[in-house]
């Protein structure tokens, strides 16, 4: 059985040192067996305002300034360094103990554009997705990868929203960049026909935006929850960095990636995608990205997408 992080859910650990590290948010363990309870001791500590673990070291656990503000976003909270460290990284990924303020996130406005990957014959489910988000975001754009008749065609459907085309000719990161170009907003949430932000992460996109621009970062990787056939599989939290400024760009043929030093981007664990998925399509999906590029079929990723969640709880 896996033990998944109690922050994050990934079941990846790290042997450094006297500590068991979370490969995905930078938590560090004394002992993994003893991680569902960790994450209680860290909600106590944000909710008491100020998170010093220099000066008031936890006993079965630690984290270092990038990690803490990983916890506190995934559990609802803004943080505030107590000293900025030298270069102005507000949090930076140093494994020293985490100095920080807390207080509980709040709703805000967004003027953050929603970007959505399509394809002609995903009709229905961009209809479906313009008229579910239609409030929820300033801008909606679709690239289609289609004619210039189909595009116009959505476009009269979907009056309150962009249309645009271009053949996505087997390279995502090509047609990312140009969705980004296309979005003439700040943010962009980049999304494809089968995903779905779910109401959490809506909910704080508002906050999540203030808190990266006052912190200086670029990118922002969420949470993908996967829904193989219903089922929620084991391949999670999968993150997937579609949280961009719109200056970003792609790189990757297959499993595109945005360029962007690792200090502008973090973990944005307050909600998740989700995504809709039938196994047929997820063997088939291995076998057609091993065709686009030589070993992106990845067929541990489709084991993983096989495999159903485990039994051990995230919090």
């Amino acid at each position: 059985m896996r033990l998944r992080c109690s922050i994050c859910g990934n079941w990846d650990w790290l042997a450094r040192a006297d500590w068991c590290e979370c490969s995905h948010c930078r938590l560090l363990v004394r002992d993994v067996r003893e991680v569902g309870t960790v994450a209680n001791e860290i909600v106590t500590r944000l909710e008491g305002g100020l998170v010093d673990l220099e000066r008031d070291p936890a006993e079965r656990w630690m984290l270092d300034p990038a990690g803490l503000r990983n916890a506190a976003w995934r559990f609802g909270f803004a943080v505030e360094p107590v000293a900025v460290a030298q270069g102005d990284v507000r949090f930076p990924p140093d494994y020293r103990p985490s100095r920080a303020h807390a207080t509980r996130a709040t709703t805000v406005p967004h003027a953050t554009g929603l970007g959505i990957m399509a394809r002609p014959a995903d009709g229905a489910d961009i209809v479906e997705i313009a008229t579910r988000y239609r409030d929820a975001f300033p801008r909606i754009v679709v690239l289609l990868d289609g004619t210039a008749a189909e595009a116009g065609e959505l476009a009269e459907r979907l009056p309150w929203i962009d249309v645009a085309h271009h053949p996505l000719a087997g390279d995502f990161a090509a047609q990312r960049n140009r969705l980004q170009d296309a979005m003439q907003t700040d943010w962009v949430l980049q999304i494809d026909t089968d995903e779905r932000p779910d109401a959490a992460l809506l909910d704080a996109l508002g906050w999540l935006i203030a808190a990266a621009d006052r912190d200086g970062l670029r990118s922002l990787g969420l949470p993908r929850r996967n829904m193989v056939d219903g089922v929620q599989s084991a391949s999670y939290p999968d993150i997937q960095y579609r949280l961009n400024r719109s200056d970003i760009r792609f790189a990757g043929r297959v499993h595109e990636r945005p360029v962007v030093p690792f200090v502008e981007s973090s973990l944005a664990l307050a909600g998740a995608l989700e995504h809709r998925l039938d196994g047929a399509r997820v063997r088939e999906r291995t076998r057609i990205y091993e065709a686009m590029s030589a070993g992106a079929g990845r067929p541990e990723d489709e084991a993983l997408l096989l495999a159903a969640f485990d039994s051990v709880a995230v919090r």
